[in-house]
């Protein structure tokens, strides 16, 4: 008996997705509750409708836990650090440095919501954009709230080709297409990113200031979006490792340039800007730029204050970079390994050896955590924090720590759970049989689908990858077409995932409700995604 893509299966598979969304969004459920329901729905569903067996069952959880580390092994060292800065005041600091490079406030919200957290995403990734941005924004006045949509909305199109490209090259390897392929959905691909990050600089200016802030600044994000995304359309057909960095390096580079400009010296706001914190409910300037003081008394530099994010930078790319260093340390890999699973209706799950390698010295969560030590060791030395101040550190981080490992564990979990009984596939295979050449325009939603679930595109790559291909070739199209729209998909998806949406809350103590923040980033990144899904339709056409 083999599984059937009919509405006996397709509904329940449907089940597990559509409980978390309901959740979250109407139910105002915390991610944690809501992933651990919808974790259970799917594992009932796999084991009662779609055979799959409790020692499979078992092996998928081992993934998920495995690849929830990996991720988590990242959050924790970031709100450490976030910690850390919050105890010494560093924040305050930041504000002040931020102040004097441009008194321009929208711009200041760019260069740390857009610009710095694009250039992170573009070596690091996993995460740690927002782990950074969020609460830099929240030290120049910005709400919580906004602090994080700005930033999701800021990183999120570096994450195909950012990381050094990790994405792209798993969805090479998944989708399996040629060399002429491989540079036709590059292209597509990058060019519908630029399209998303020009628009997503756009609707952050819009948030801030609706037209007047746009009119303000239009200049600078048009000029930084060509060196950006149009830097990366060009260099992803030529060299995709590294066609997300070089562009924002450069784009740090010119931030300073266009702070120079006597337009962006002197001091402009929005006085009644939605999105930004005042002194009090009367006064209406800006947050003033008197030097901080931590609770020592002492003042801290803009140099001192940035200084976890000096190391940060400065570790990530002495070894990612420099190809001895990273040779050296890149030797050391952690891998675990599972056996092929089957479930009773043959869908098969295929052996894994080595699965998921992570190599801990050359490691996002690593570099944080090397970041975040020394600079608590620096701080201590420099008489910013006592004894007393660390303790209240390490407690701060644990408890902030249990709600996004309950959650994020539990999302990959469900999607392994999912994946491996042929949910995934039921819904994916049912949807090109039900649309036909009509399918294309709803690719893009696939990649989305899998960038949420497992809070990486690089995973909806892997798990949509191979599937994509499949069916550009069942329906006689180009496979570059669906590829590039899948991982459109996976970066519009990767800007409200769980996962980073947790990031970005445990590091502003943002606590209102996780729907608001979907509420601003859903019906915006599902309009792209239906947008792309016509573009790549029309290439059909043509």
């Amino acid at each position: 008996m083999e599984l059937s893509t009919d509405i006996r299966f397709w509904l329940p598979a449907l089940v597990p997705i559509v409980f978390l969304l309901v959740a979250i969004i109407k139910l105002r459920w915390r991610i944690a509750k809501a992933s651990v329901v919808s974790m259970s729905l799917a594992l009932l569903i796999a084991g009662l409708l779609f055979g799959s067996s409790p020692l499979a069952l078992l092996f998928e959880t081992g993934k998920g836990v495995w690849n929830a580390a990996t991720i988590l092994l990242v959050i924790w060292p970031a709100i450490y650090l976030y910690e850390i800065t919050c105890e010494v005041k560093a924040v305050e600091a930041i504000r002040t440095g931020i102040q004097r490079i441009t008194k321009h406030e929208l711009l200041q919200i760019l260069i740390l919501g857009w610009v710095f957290p694009s250039f992170l995403q573009g070596i690091t990734g996993f995460g740690v954009a927002v782990a950074v941005g969020a609460p830099l924004l929240l030290s120049i006045g910005v709400r919580p709230l906004y602090s994080i949509v700005i930033v999701l909305l800021g990183h999120s199109w570096g994450a195909t080709f950012g990381t050094l490209a990790l994405a792209w090259e798993a969805l090479v390897q998944q989708s399996s297409m040629n060399g002429n392929e491989q540079v036709y959905a590059a292209f597509l691909a990058a060019a519908m990113i630029w399209i998303f990050n020009f628009l997503a600089v756009l609707y952050i200016c819009w948030l801030y200031g609706r037209m007047r802030a746009i009119q303000s600044v239009w200049p600078v994000v048009v000029g930084l979006s060509l060196v950006m995304g149009g830097g990366e359309l060009w260099l992803a057909t030529i060299n995709p490792t590294i066609s997300c960095f070089l562009p924002t390096a450069i784009g740090m580079g010119l931030v300073f340039v266009v702070s120079k400009i006597p337009k962006y010296k002197q001091r402009w706001y929005n006085t009644d800007s939605p999105i930004m914190m005042r002194l009090n409910q009367t006064e209406r300037a800006p947050l003033n730029d008197t030097p901080a003081k931590v609770t020592s008394g002492r003042t801290m530099s803009f140099n001192q204050a940035f200084l976890p994010y000096y190391l940060l930078i400065g570790i990530t790319v002495l070894c990612l970079l420099v190809p001895p260093i990273y040779n050296a340390l890149s030797v050391w890999k952690v891998a675990l390994t599972f056996p092929e699973t089957a479930t009773a209706f043959g869908y098969m799950t295929k052996a894994e050896p080595y699965f998921s390698p992570v190599q801990p010295l050359t490691y996002a969560g690593t570099f944080l955590l090397l970041s975040a030590l020394s600079s608590l060791w620096y701080y201590e030395k420099k008489k910013f924090l006592s004894k007393s101040a660390v303790t209240a550190i390490n407690k701060r981080t644990f408890e902030k720590c249990k709600a996004p490992t309950i959650a994020i564990t539990c999302l990959i979990v469900m999607a392994k759970y999912m994946g491996s009984s042929g949910q995934i596939y039921v819904l994916s295979t049912g949807i090109v049989e039900l649309l036909g050449i009509y399918y294309v325009i709803v690719s893009p939603l696939l990649g989305m689908i899998g960038s949420f679930l497992t809070g990486s595109n690089m995973s909806s790559n892997i798990l949509f990858g191979n599937l994509q291909m499949l069916a550009a070739k069942a329906l006689g199209i180009n496979p570059a077409i669906t590829a590039a729209l899948q991982t459109t998909g996976g970066v519009l998806g990767n800007s409200f995932s769980p996962g980073c949406v947790i990031m970005g809350i445990v590091t502003t103590g943002f606590n209102e409700g996780e729907d608001k923040i979907l509420k601003l980033m859903m019906p915006f990144t599902i309009a792209l995604a239906v947008i792309f899904g016509l573009l790549g339709f029309m290439q059909l056409l043509l």
